[in-house]
């Protein structure tokens, strides 16, 4: 029985070889096996990376239960976004007191040019 189910093996190891779709269909398997493997480590990668930026940061976003690393990242990006519109909310504070600032300055040189000049008489 093994025997014929060799011989049965090599005679359609041929064919199965030949026909295209079989062979096209293989190479797509394998190469769909690299990118999964691929996508593990990058995850794998991702995590470590996420687990040393809340550890140099001192952060408490350790993954709670429950939570995915991806919880873990959304989380992370939220505290960016609102450190950043309060960055962005005191800068336009401040350009506003900037050009108030102008504002007065231009205000006070105009009045100085229209002041009598009796210095130069």
């Amino acid at each position: 029985m093994e025997e014929e189910a060799e011989r049965i093996y090599k005679d359609e190891r041929g064919l199965l070889l030949d026909d295209e779709a079989a062979s096209t269909r293989d190479a797509m398997y394998e190469q769909a096996e690299n990118v999964e493997r691929e996508l593990e480590h990058m995850t794998e990668q991702i995590k470590s990376i996420i687990e040393t930026v809340n550890s140099s940061q001192g952060g408490e976003l350790e993954a709670l239960d429950g939570m995915t690393p991806l919880d873990v990242v959304v989380k992370i990006l939220n505290n960016q976004l609102t450190s950043l519109m309060w960055i962005d909310e005191k800068a336009e504070e401040f350009s506003g007191r900037i050009r108030k600032l102008a504002a007065q300055g231009n205000a006070a040189d105009g009045e100085l040019m229209a002041a009598p000049k009796y210095w130069m008489s």
